[in-house]
């Protein structure tokens, strides 16, 4: 059963013994842990260095931080359910070819096509293995039955068919690999022992195919060819070894390389490793994946280096060896690695990527292997020219103190103190009898040791510390008044006491007089509650302590803190697990990574895994001096270096690069837009974000591991400050105003430098149409036109309210002065007299007054807003033609419809529908001699009607047209001239005795 392809984050682990700069290590790569148990088909790098893989699931993109799929569900979609190929062309397509067609994606406007076969393709000529493209950029796919097909626009179109050269003699004949040299060829590989060429000529046809190795490959599969400069070429063929193809003659020959016959009994996996220079990879028994080959085309010669894997990975073989895009990937059954130059000058032993592999000691004896106590194999040897590791004990040793030459003593966690003779490679238990401890008793878990004399070390414990002679295996408890319960982390000799590093402080042992005193009792630190020491150096007559928390510490000898260096001062972290000292720097490996410190200056450098460093956390103890090289333990593996490549110009961080990965935008629905075309295009136009947009983010990363250790900041305009994003690949904005932004992001570098902008990226966040220019304007204008209207409103009201009073004005005058003004006459002519004529005067100032009343009564009801609707105005007619006609002879009948309190009739038109009806009433009463009147009033929607009948002598003396009563009469044309007034339309429709008068009032 086929074990899934597990593919490892680049934690730059570097898996190789030893790797001179130029040289190629391995690293190996992951992905989230999603895909750790899926089979990875095929793996394709773009331009940009985004990795594309295949998966049962589909296809994906990852981009350093996040994964992207694309499948047949997805937008876009890929319809194809078992691809075989990627390809990543110069123009930015991705090219998927399957079992069932090839389809192209567009990076940089994320839009698929799937393209046309020629009809009558069968379904094997559709089955795509390989693709490639030319120095014009035109993309070519083979198919599994020997068809060649060279993609124009939306359309394949087959430029050669092995089955046509060679018709019925192969079955399947499958095209290997396409490529082209420099001289206009192209050049394929078949699974039948045949490479073909074919010319292209100037006007972009195909001259006729040639083809090479016939007899001689037997038709066994060519399942690889590396071309040099001048097109010459080296073809693998498995099982019959490696040839050499010339070009222009067309002559192949064998290549006998190193050793033996490469490739004679097995497969050979090659790719180019640059213009010159070929890779050679094979599992051939007696060789094996251990042996990386190169083939110079310029020297015609092979070079051979040794490549060291993790035991794990002794026995896995290579699937396959891929040159894509700017890495070389190399499978083991089901581990992926990366094969890279080294250009750092650290050297990393010991780490595995299967999991992290903790160093606690390293001790270096002047010959033989490396001894190493680690957390994941306990106590071991180590060679550092093979990469061998025997492991003498599955025991953690936390400190290695050298004794002779033939023998060291260990302190482990658990076990206690041992012996361990190298020669002898001998392990022997330091064991204590009661009686032999003073004090109380050791116990298992031990820290650190120190020489005290020719017959006695100290131990330091969880709780206390030991004087121990092992010679006589007795142990003395040091002052255990003082050092009770009290974990020892290092101890420093000095000429005549010990400085004890612990949780809480640095204590002074004088060990002449047995006293002990508090070291780091002063300055700064005197009142601190904790103050936990993890390691001690004595530099230039001062103390360097490696705290935790505080950095550096620098006291002098008497304990007095004289200066700090940590984070602010462009340390690597404020937590510092060890310190070692050269004749011109001190190295500090601390949380984050190793610090050289220059003694005279205290320039700090810092390194970091951006460095190849294995990992950026270091522990306590874990180094060793010796032979001019350094070895400091880190939690995943051992760092060697040598001093002398510190001196001069120290290394300079490398930044890698960094891109855009995706846009992000969430509308205020919550409903999200996502874009991943980004870091395929080329930035000069401004990034628009629409307006509604709640939040955004824009995602951004590296291929390359060691860029995801670094700090980053951006801000949106020279002016502001930095903002820190941390280290996760995102930056949100939420509720953005509308404006022209300029996205710039810097990193912080491990020595506390920054870097150069590593990216400049124009915004523009789009306004809503509220918050636009010409709509501020808009509403300005409207603003004033309202303003306008309201002063023109009240001007309006002013004059309605003057017309009114005017108009009240001029009814009183009218309508009640001159009856005021007779009674006046009257009430002066009986003062002067005439009282022949009193009662004549006095009844007509009673009557004259109660007109007056009833006048003014009618003025304030046409005024009065209470009364403007449909039932008022009835009532007012009802009670005014009662009245007035229940003093004569003549009887009133009065019907109303529809009337009611809600229809609003305006005071205009009840003024002169009231006026009209009295006017009426009075003809009726002067002119037509009746004794019957029937008002009918008709309410409906906005309007009314009013009819007023009687059954007097009418009007058939006088002409009547169209309906209309004409201008004769005083009365009648009043009546007219005040339906005019109100908008209504006056009506003397002709009955057969009596005279009728219609007012047909619509409403407004």
């Amino acid at each position: 059963m086929k074990r899934p392809l597990t593919l490892l984050i680049f934690i730059c682990c570097i898996l190789t013994i030893k790797a001179q700069p130029g040289q190629l290590v391995l690293h190996s790569i992951d992905l989230p842990a999603r895909f750790e148990q899926q089979i990875i088909i095929s793996l394709e790098q773009d331009k940009l260095g985004m990795l594309w893989f295949v998966t049962n699931e589909g296809l994906f993109r990852f981009d350093g931080n996040e994964v992207v799929h694309l499948g047949p569900e997805t937008k876009p979609g890929i319809p194809h359910s078992n691809i075989k190929a990627l390809f990543a062309d110069s123009n930015g397509n991705l090219w998927v070819g399957a079992q069932d067609g090839v389809t192209r994606l567009n990076l940089k406007s994320w839009h698929t096509t799937e393209l046309k076969f020629p009809a009558g393709t069968d379904a094997l000529s559709r089955y795509i293995r390989t693709m490639a493209e030319d120095n014009n950029g035109t993309v070519y796919a083979g198919s599994q039955n020997g068809k060649v097909y060279k993609i124009q626009k939306d359309s394949l179109v087959c430029i050669f068919d092995m089955n046509t050269a060679f018709k019925d003699l192969y079955d399947l004949p499958n095209i290997t690999f396409i490529k082209q040299t420099g001289g206009h060829q192209l050049w394929f590989g078949t699974s039948v022992g045949k490479m073909v060429r074919l010319d292209i000529l100037k006007d972009g046809k195909y001259g006729p195919p040639k083809f090479y190795g016939q007899d001689l490959f037997k038709k066994e599969q060519i399942v690889a060819a590396s071309f040099g400069p001048k097109g010459n070429c080296i073809i693998s063929v498995p099982n019959l070894g490696l040839f050499y193809l010339e070009a222009f003659t067309g002559e192949i020959r064998k290549i006998k390389g190193p050793y033996g016959e490469l490739g004679a009994h097995g497969q050979v996996f090659m790719v180019p490793l640059d213009s010159v220079r070929t890779i050679l990879m094979t599992n051939t028994p007696g060789i094996g994946k251990e042996k990386l080959f190169i083939y110079d085309f310029s020297k015609n010669d092979f070079s051979v280096q040794d490549l060291h894997y993790p035991r794990f990975l002794e026995e896995n073989h290579i699937v396959w060896l891929s040159h894509t895009g700017s890495k070389i990937l190399l499978s083991l059954n089901d581990y992926l690695l990366e094969l890279a130059p080294s250009t750092s000058p650290f050297e990393t032993l010991m780490a595995e990527p299967k999991s992290l592999n903790s160093i606690r000691a390293i001790y270096k004896p002047t010959s033989g292997p490396l001894l190493v106590g680690s957390y994941k194999d306990g106590f071991v040897k180590y060679n550092e020219q093979t990469g061998d590791k025997e492991v003498i004990a599955r025991k953690y040793v936390y400190s290695i103190l050298p004794w002779n030459k033939d023998s060291v003593v260990l302190s482990t966690e658990g076990d206690g103190l041992f012996w361990y003779e190298i020669a002898k490679n001998k392990l022997t238990p330091i064991d204590f009898e009661s009686d032999q401890i003073q004090g109380k008793p050791m116990g298992k878990f031990l820290t650190f040791l120190t020489r005290h004399d020719s017959n006695h070390f100290l131990v330091g414990t969880y709780e206390r510390l030991y004087m121990v002679n092992p010679y006589q295996h007795t142990a003395r408890s040091i002052r255990e008044d003082r050092l009770l319960k009290t974990k020892v982390l290092n101890i420093l000799k000095r000429k005549s006491d010990y400085l004890i590093g612990t949780e809480h402080n640095i204590l002074k042992w004088n060990y002449k007089t047995d006293s002990i005193a508090v070291f780091s009792r002063h300055g700064q630190y005197e009142n601190q509650a904790s103050l936990s020491v993890y390691g001690m150096l004595e530099v230039d007559h001062n103390i360097w302590a490696a705290t935790s928390g505080t950095g550096i510490i620098i006291f002098d000898q008497n304990g007095k803190a004289i200066d700090t260096l940590t984070k602010k001062d462009g340390l690597a972290a404020n937590i510092v697990f060890t310190l070692a000292a050269t004749d011109k720097y001190v190295l500090a490996g601390t949380k984050n990574g190793l610090s050289i410190i220059d003694k005279q200056r205290h320039h700090i450098t810092n390194y970091s895994t951006i460095d190849q460093l294995p990992a950026n956390e270091f522990n306590s103890a874990a180094i060793y001096q010796g032979s001019g090289k350094v070895y400091l333990g880190t939690i995943d593996g051992v760092v060697r270096f040598k001093m002398d490549q510190l001196k001069g110009e120290l290394f300079k961080n490398k930044i890698k690069d960094l891109y855009i990965t995706d846009l992000v935008i969430t509308d205020k629905k919550g409903h999200s837009f996502y874009d991943y075309t980004l870091p395929y295009q080329k930035i000069k136009t401004d990034i628009k974000i629409p307006a509604g947009t709640s939040y955004f983010s824009i995602g951004f990363g590296s291929m390359y591991q060691s860029m995801k250790y670094l700090d980053y900041y951006y801000r949106l305009d020279k002016e502001q400050q930095w903002i820190s994003v941390g280290n996760g690949g995102k930056i949100s904005f939420i509720g953005m105003p509308p404006g022209k932004y300029q996205l710039e992001m810097v990193a912080k570098l491990p020595d506390g430098h920054w870097s150069n902008n590593l990216l400049s990226l124009p915004i523009i966040v789009e306004p809503a149409f509220y918050q636009t220019i010409w709509f501020k304007l808009l509403m300005g204008i409207l603003v004033m036109a309202l303003i306008w209207l309201l002063i023109k409103y009240r001007e309006k009201q002013a004059e309605k309210e003057r017309s009114l009073r005017l108009k009240i004005a001029g009814d009183l005058h009218d309508e009640i002065g001159s009856t005021l003004a007779g009674m006046s006459m009257q009430a002066e002519m009986l003062l002067n007299g005439h009282r022949q004529h009193q009662d004549t005067y006095l009844k007509s100032i009673a009557d004259n007054g109660r007109a007056a009343v009833q006048t003014m009564g009618d003025i304030v009801w046409s005024i009065d807003p209470r009364n403007d609707d449909s039932l008022s105005l009835f009532q007012r007619i009802e009670r005014y033609g009662n009245k007035v006609l229940g003093e004569t002879d003549i009887t009133i009948q009065f019907e109303s419809h529809g009337v009611n309190e809600k229809q609003f009739i305006p005071q205009k038109i009840r003024q002169n529908a009231m006026l009209i009806f009295k006017e009426a009433i009075t003809n009726i009463i002067k002119h037509s001699k009746a004794t019957r009147v029937v008002v009918v009033f008709s309410a409906y929607d906005n309007g009314f009607k009013l009819s007023i009948e009687d059954n007097g002598k009418g009007m058939a003396s006088i002409s009547v047209e169209d309906n209309h009563f004409p201008s004769v009469g005083h009365g009648l044309r009043n009546m007219e001239m005040r339906a005019e007034l109100m908008g209504a339309e006056l009506f003397f429709p002709a009955i057969s005795k009596g005279f009728k008068i219609l007012l047909i009032c619509k409403g407004e």
